[in-house]
């Protein structure tokens, strides 16, 4: 067995796990009510699955409020991260968790209509990861799908692993999927089941929602990583805990 057919069949033995696990809820629509330009898709039992930032691009009725989705959205999602999860690479570990919470931006960003965005990720042979060479140089990427026959890709940020804007590129501008993937290190069915099952529990039992902007001053002192709070309330956090060293200090020294 080549690399590659074993990359491809660890893909085939990821694949419906991942499924399994995202589609063990139906998926609906939640609008914000703070940020019009910001959609979540949440399961029945109130977990965040995926975000998206909507566009000038999105038609106001594109996601519906609290209307359940076409299961083929998750399939996309699914499929995408069957086909990382093998991966060795730095830059497409770091890549995961992104990809599951947000992997449906690239392709929703650049059309108006669900049914439009719905024949785009019905298309089997993608998303996947791989290169594409722009100014010369090769970048890690997701090939998103493909839009007015044009193949759609977004880079992957190497410091954060997030998705930058999806862009058209030309066939010829991606390294060849075979060469490249037969190149990769490539972890066994069992590795790859279990970094799936570890990012997806990341994903569904997250402690705090990362869209909150002003958290809960019990989640910064328990979970301070994961929380941004404001400046003044910054502040006066640092004042207090100055006040009570200086009591303290007062109390230890008698005067």
């Amino acid at each position: 067995m080549t690399n590659y057919q074993h990359y491809l069949a660890t893909v085939e033995r990821v694949y419906p796990v991942v499924l399994a696990e995202l589609t063990n809820s139906t998926w609906c629509v939640e609008c914000s009510e703070t940020r019009r330009d910001q959609i979540k898709l949440v399961a029945t039992n109130g977990a965040v699955y995926h975000r998206l930032d909507l566009t000038p691009a999105n038609t106001p009725d594109m996601w519906p409020d609290k209307q359940p989705i076409s299961e083929v959205f998750i399939d996309y999602i699914a499929r995408g991260f069957s086909r990382v999860a093998p991966l060795r690479q730095s830059v497409y570990r770091n890549n995961m968790s992104h990809w599951l919470e947000h992997g449906l931006q690239g392709l929703q960003s650049i059309f108006s209509e669900q049914g439009e965005l719905l024949q785009a990720v019905s298309q089997a042979d993608y998303p996947y990861p791989s290169k594409v060479k722009l100014d010369g140089d090769y970048f890690p990427c997701w090939v998103l799908g493909e839009k007015d026959s044009q193949i759609m890709v977004a880079v992957i940020d190497r410091r954060c692993g997030t998705l930058m804007k999806s862009l058209p590129v030309v066939s010829e501008q991606l390294v060849d999927t075979e060469h490249w993937f037969s190149a990769q290190v490539i972890d066994s069915s069992e590795e790859a089941i279990e970094t799936a099952h570890h990012h997806v529990a990341d994903l569904v039992t997250a402690p705090i929602d990362r869209t909150d902007d002003e958290p809960k001053l019990a989640d910064v002192i328990t979970n301070p990583c994961a929380s941004t709070i404001s400046p003044v309330v910054s502040v006066m956090l640092m004042m207090a805990v100055v006040v009570a060293f200086f009591v303290i200090l007062k109390i230890v020294l008698g005067f």
